[in-house]
């Protein structure tokens, strides 16, 4: 329902747009748009894999059962007030993990044409979205996954920026127009619509695509040439769509980061008026709108005003990530068919809301009776299954946050960021995996963190739950590993920017500095024998070579590795070995075949502090000096560690 304070708002713009407008100008029309993203997979709550449980506050919301309610209900108040409605969706409607496991477990031949269907493509045929736009996750499971999802969806979905015929799948869904650059819808008095769609430039790098190739982009340009290169290509759909007779542009953009619509792309269009972002999980909200406890938006206003080459202003909006809230934008059509817009040029906001998705409270809505037993049941029952299986326990809180940037010295430390156990656990399972000296992977790979406690299948789905294969090399030298440590490093900084490059490592500790330039970072590379192989910036080392493990999506570049650039020269063989399966059989493996079996110790694997020169990774610019081993000693005698410290050096010990 519309909640008071909003239909307060409706009104007193309606009679302001009466006053100010032409005596002429009487076909007014509210348009309501309805938009989420970033969905996720995340089906049973905003916690992830449990539902209503009373030990985890966050299972009491979210869901995609509530989502549908949260959004009939406004589409149907909406309705009832005279409103057109929109309902969109800015892209990443799946992620594989657990949840989308049970989809290809249960489903393989459940749709209608006997081919594989999806819980999450259930949902949003259930629900009903005008249209899509292709995010990253779409293709992490390949083109072929991400054309049935598309065409199994309910929807157009929709890129001006990715070149649909470089699949004969792609191909015949573009000729049905069940994927498109933009597609015109008709409101209900008549006025066109026209809806565009762009994907992030990032794609290749972040997601895999295959053979479906980002138009316009151009290989070793900067990320904002790319996304100025997608701004024309998104222009050239709006002039289209205008030639075709829309009055009205929105825009849904899937670009990783709302920055990037509102200080890049956006500037650069002209006869835009509404763009709905995707894929930075940002929760943009005004000062009334009632959030999930625990929770803060990140750009205090929903809808942020950007200018337009035109001169005039479109309104961009995004709603945060995992079906926890309903974003509603209400904008008013003039008698032009066009958004009406103050002196200054700026669309004029009807009412705008960031509505929770709640099962808790005053604003509990019920779930909805159909997708409750279709999709959130036979998932819930999928994923109990993984989560009954117990494999281990872990004596401590193992850090699979992404992390977050905040005063040098004192950010949130995650694995986009920082060494964490997490990401010392999982570059040691790839280690193992390929029976190799060193690892590498991307922070960006590692998805949840693991409560400590019991260890579950679960929960090893919830951290790698992407298909990456575990890949190996032989012959890496030092200045290969050097090259590949300076790209990890490169968007770090003291103040712990996240990035998903980010590389958490096995069998080395690597210090760098980052007041230094990027590509110029890496100071020292130390094996866990003992070699050096990097010296204040200088290999030192040129006739030891190392065997590496790796994850496939890097050494093909993802994330912008450049092991190719490099000359890294990867086994030929068939890699069979997921990530997820290579965690779960290192937590398992017995101790004596390398393995931790099943005990994961904080002795090993206890919480890394990001401000010390113990560890792995050692930023210098923000890692305190070590006193003299003599005082050291006495320090920690006087304070009862020493003990503690010696099993904190005992964890670079890893795996043979």
């Amino acid at each position: 329902m519309i909640r008071p304070q909003l239909r307060v708002k409706r009104l007193a713009v309606s009679i302001a747009l009466l006053v100010a407008l032409p005596s002429s100008a009487f076909a007014l029309e509210g348009l309501s748009i309805l938009h989420i993203g970033d969905q996720e997979s995340w089906l049973l709550s905003a916690q992830g894999n449990l539902r209503d449980d009373p030990s985890q506050a966050l299972s009491f919301y979210g869901g995609i059962d509530r989502l549908a309610s949260v959004i009939d209900q406004q589409r149907t108040a909406a309705t009832a007030a005279g409103y057109s409605v929109l309902t969109l969706n800015a892209g990443d409607a799946f992620l594989p993990g657990p949840r989308l496991s049970a989809s290809l477990s249960n489903l393989a031949s459940a749709y209608s044409d006997g081919g594989q269907d999806f819980y999450d493509a259930m949902a949003m045929r259930y629900i009903g979205f005008d249209a899509a736009v292709f995010g990253n996750h779409e293709f992490d499971l390949g083109a072929d996954v991400a054309a049935r999802f598309a065409q199994v969806s309910g929807t157009t979905y929709l890129s001006a920026n990715l070149d649909f015929s470089a699949t004969s799948a792609f191909s015949a869904l573009a000729s049905s127009g069940t994927v498109a650059p933009g597609i015109i819808t008709t409101t209900t008095a008549g006025n066109k619509v026209g809806i565009v769609g762009l994907t992030t430039p990032l794609l290749p790098t972040i997601s895999s695509p295959g053979a479906v190739s980002v138009i316009g982009n151009t290989a070793g340009a900067s990320a904002e040439q790319n996304l100025i290169a997608a701004a024309a290509l998104a222009q050239g759909q709006i002039d289209a769509l205008r030639a075709q007779g829309a009055t009205t542009i929105v825009m849904i953009s899937h670009l990783q980061n709302a920055a990037n619509e509102i200080n890049t792309v956006v500037p650069l269009l002209s006869g835009v008026d509404v763009v709905v972002s995707g894929g930075g999980h940002e929760l943009m909200a005004d000062a009334d709108d009632v959030l999930i406890p625990g929770t803060t938006a990140s750009i205090n206003a929903h809808p942020v005003a950007v200018q337009t080459a035109d001169g005039n202003s479109a309104l961009v909006v995004t709603s945060n990530f995992g079906n926890r809230y309903v974003g509603e934008l209400v904008v008013t059509l003039g008698d032009d068919g066009r958004v009406v817009r103050d002196a200054a040029g700026i669309p004029i906001v009807d009412s705008s809301a960031m509505i929770r998705v709640s099962g808790t409270g005053a604003d509990a809505i019920l779930p909805d009776a159909t997708l409750n037993a279709t999709v959130v049941q036979p998932v819930k029952s999928f994923i109990d299954g993984l989560n009954a299986t117990i494999i281990a326990t872990s004596e401590v809180r193992l850090n699979g946050d992404r992390g977050a940037a905040g005063a040098p010295g004192s950010f949130n430390a995650g694995v986009r960021n920082a060494e964490t156990n997490l990401g010392n656990l999982m570059a040691d399972a790839l280690r193992f995996a390929g029976q190799t000296e060193v690892a590498i992977q991307n922070g960006g790979g590692i998805r949840a963190s693991i409560a400590a406690g019991e260890v579950s299948v679960g929960d090893t789905f919830n951290v790698a739950p992407f298909t990456n294969l575990v890949k190996t090399a032989q012959n890496v030298s030092a200045q290969q590993l050097k090259v590949l440590m300076e790209h990890t490093l490169a968007g770090a900084s003291a103040s712990g920017n996240a990035t998903g490059q980010f590389g958490q490592i096995s069998g080395m500790q690597v210090r760098y500095d980052t007041q230094l330039a990027a590509g110029a970072r890496v100071l020292d590379i130390v094996l866990d024998d003992g070699t050096v192989l990097v010296k204040d910036g200088v290999v030192v080392n040129l006739e030891r070579l190392v065997t590496l493990a790796t994850i496939d999506f890097l050494a093909a570049g993802g994330d912008g590795y450049p092991f190719v650039l490099a000359g890294v020269e990867f086994d030929n063989a068939v890699n069979s070995v997921t990530y997820q399966e290579a965690l779960l059989a290192y937590i398992t493996a017995s101790t004596a075949d390398g393995g931790l079996g099943g005990q994961i110790l904080a002795s090993r694997y206890g919480i890394e502090n990001p401000l010390d020169r113990q560890g792995r990774l050692i930023d210098l610019a923000i890692a305190a000096p070590v006193p003299e081993p003599e005082t050291y000693a006495m320090l920690l005698a006087g304070l009862g560690l020493v003990g503690f410290m010696a099993r904190r050096r005992n964890r670079n010990a890893q795996p043979a």
